[in-house]
């Protein structure tokens, strides 16, 4: 069984493969810069594609589920299952939408992940968990918004605080609350503080 990992972070890639090869049915081929994948027929060679969402090209930062909707588009039988630590579940249903066969946690075991990817190499399944996702980090300035908020300043405080507009702010906080998966001011405040991004008290 071929797979082909497309996985910017070298030493992740290197133990996943490691791991994955543990099993002699499995032999896995590593892409570390995406701008050297070769996207042509070769790539019918492999039974299965392990994608990262966040991989780093030449410009940046580059989306793996927009690289693989491109594959998907070139090659519609090609079978693909993102890994990754962002469990969003609009990653998830994007995933769906696309054609993906999986979406699968790094977190997850070795041997589950094996026994995974032979269901959707060998018997055609398709791999995904909407339960219990994790959330996406949050970056250093929404961070700083949360502590700032989560002390009971209201918005409008808030955007004079961070040198900003109340508009701005809003769309701020409508995606840290997409982040972390909540709808209201409360769920926020006990989610960072469940995550650790503020003190409990």
């Amino acid at each position: 069984m071929k797979i082909l990992l497309i996985e910017d972070h070298k030493m992740v890639a290197t133990s996943l493969k490691m791991s994955l090869e543990t099993d002699e049915s499995i032999s896995v081929d590593i892409v570390n810069n995406v701008t050297d994948l070769s996207i042509n027929e070769s790539i019918l060679n492999y039974d299965l594609l392990l994608v990262d969402i966040n991989l780093t090209g030449i410009d940046g930062t580059i989306n793996g589920l927009d690289l693989t909707e491109e594959l998907i588009n070139i090659y519609e039988d090609l079978k693909i299952v993102i890994l990754t630590a962002y469990k969003l579940d609009f990653y998830i249903k994007r995933a769906k939408r696309i054609g993906c066969k999986g979406f699968i946690s790094k977190e997850e075991e070795t041997t589950k992940l094996i026994e995974d990817i032979k269901s959707i190499v060998l018997e055609d399944k398709a791999i995904f968990s909407e339960e219990n996702y994790m959330v996406e980090p949050l970056t250093k300035s929404e961070i700083h918004i949360v502590k700032l908020y989560s002390n009971g300043l209201s918005r409008k405080e808030l955007a004079k605080e961070l040198n900003t507009n109340v508009r701005s702010l809003a769309v701020s906080l409508s995606r840290i609350y997409q982040k972390l998966g909540v709808r209201n001011y409360q769920e926020l405040i006990d989610k960072v503080r469940e995550l650790g991004y503020v003190d409990s008290f």
